[in-house]
């Protein structure tokens, strides 16, 4: 997802230590910023055997490059979820699932849910609340009934029925 650091509370502050300077890590360079760098890290640990792999399958040549996707998109699904203590990778996955389930209803009804649920609740409810309790409790409320109520873009179904929908034919 897409963000600045000030969403995401990321900074970066340089300081001199012999010479040099140093970064502190926000979550930004943590998170995304090296993520160019690991690409390059993984592609010298997987691509050449990735590629000798796919070269031997005989599939159609206009398979090989989906299979080479879902191959390497399956790796690094499976180092992520094994690195991790195994209370996060629950975590990530469950959210790894809702995330994908919600992207393809959008996908396939061309709205946007998210969106949709926030600007919503913002005609309702508003944007200022006097402190994050009273918004959080504004968000419970309003959460419950706008992802539980039918909808015309969803042919009458609701958000969760639509996302499970999905969740299911996929086997999330």
């Amino acid at each position: 997802m897409k963000g600045t650091k000030a969403k995401r509370g990321g900074k970066v502050s340089k300081k001199k230590k012999g010479g040099r300077k140093k970064k502190e890590a926000g979550a930004e360079d943590v998170l995304f910023t090296k993520n160019p760098s690991r690409s390059y890290v993984l592609r010298d640990i997987w691509f050449r055997s990735l590629m000798e792999v796919i070269d031997q399958e005989e599939i159609p040549e206009g398979s090989k490059r989906e299979l080479m996707f879902l191959t390497l998109s399956n790796a690094i699904l499976d180092m992520m979820m094994d690195i991790l203590p195994e209370n996060v990778s629950c975590l990530l996955a469950k959210n790894l699932d809702d995330y994908l389930a919600v992207t393809v209803v959008n996908q396939e009804r061309n709205i946007d849910l998210l969106q949709t649920f926030q600007e919503e609740f913002e005609k309702e409810k508003g944007t200022e609340f006097e402190d994050e309790t009273q918004l959080l409790e504004a968000l419970d409320e309003f959460e419950d009934r706008w992802w539980n109520a039918p909808r015309k873009e969803l042919d009458g179904k609701t958000p969760n029925d639509a996302v499970q929908e999905v969740a299911d034919r996929y086997e999330l």
